[in-house]
């Protein structure tokens, strides 16, 4: 908020924390197919747990990978869920940052 380009910080942070959030989520999935393999169907990749992280994310589903197992379909939930709020706060600081910059005058406290 004290930067000079405020919103530019705040697509920085989203920029980096969002692609390591969904790497996470893809570790997981494969982590969870490789010790339980009837989890999503079959077997999956690095690719494959990537490729269906961000379906998940951008809430596509095409259905071609899908969650099998009761463990499997709670993790999904859990990225469902995560999904909503790392958007939710991504507008909010987005959002929070430009007004920012447009009136900087209104994220200084005053000390009268």
């Amino acid at each position: 908020m004290r930067s000079s380009g405020p919103g530019v910080r705040a697509v920085e942070a989203l920029a980096t924390s969002v692609p390591f959030f969904l790497l996470l989520f893809a570790a997981t999935y494969v982590s969870i197919a490789s010790v339980t393999p009837g989890s999503f169907g079959g077997h999956l990749s690095h690719t494959d747990g990537l490729y269906f992280t961000v379906t998940v994310f951008s809430t596509v589903g095409f259905g071609d990978i899908t969650a099998k197992t009761e463990g499997a379909r709670l993790v999904v939930t859990a990225q469902m869920l995560a999904d909503l709020i790392i958007l939710g706060l991504a507008v909010k600081v987005i959002v929070g940052a430009v007004r920012l910059s447009q009136h900087p005058a209104a994220g200084r406290k005053s000390t009268d």
